[in-house]
């Protein structure tokens, strides 16, 4: 694999350069004829501080503080709301809960409050037992693994790390 077919970058964007490669490779092998709204602004929201005085530009900085949801992706029969992580995380199931309840109040997605919306999580490595429970909160979730999340797992999510044994160790027991 060269650099070009995995162009990850270095530093704390990597994460989240590989999020986003993860969503686009799945949008265009699934979804391929949708229409896609990519960190579509959700809301308004309602963010105040509590208790003190802000200042006019700081008042209208929270007026127009939203959340962004990493896809919204429209299709002949359904909407999905959509937060991807290479990983499996609890957050991004309260994440897509979130971004879900904001789409009936989102502007630019009034045209389809007729259209069924169900919240997505996908991920590049798959959890049964998290799939069961995210499922049980009414999150649909979609493994998609592409021909490079095993070197970025190696290289950069387990970099340093070993695997480690069931067994326990000497060190371990009491």
């Amino acid at each position: 694999m060269t650099d070009g077919d995995n162009n990850l970058g270095a530093g704390k964007r990597v994460a989240k350069n590989a999020e986003t490669r993860l969503l686009r490779e799945w949008i265009s092998a699934r979804y391929p004829s949708a229409l896609v709204m990519y960190e579509l602004r959700l809301g308004p929201t309602d963010r105040s501080l509590v208790g003190r005085t802000v200042t006019p530009e700081l008042e209208r900085m929270l007026r127009v503080a939203n959340w962004y949801a990493d896809a919204v992706i429209l299709t002949d029969v359904e909407g999905l709301i959509v937060e991807a992580k290479v990983e499996p995380k609890p957050r991004a199931v309260g994440e897509v809960l979130w971004y879900f309840n904001l789409y009936f109040s989102t502007p630019e997605l009034q045209p389809y409050l007729q259209t069924p919306f169900t919240p997505v999580v996908l991920f590049g490595e798959r959890d049964a037992r998290f799939e069961v429970w995210a499922s049980s909160l009414g999150v649909r979730v979609e493994v998609f693994t592409p021909d490079w999340i095993a070197d970025y797992l190696t290289r950069i999510q387990f970099r340093g790390r070993g695997s480690r044994s069931a067994t326990p160790t000497a060190a371990n027991q009491v």
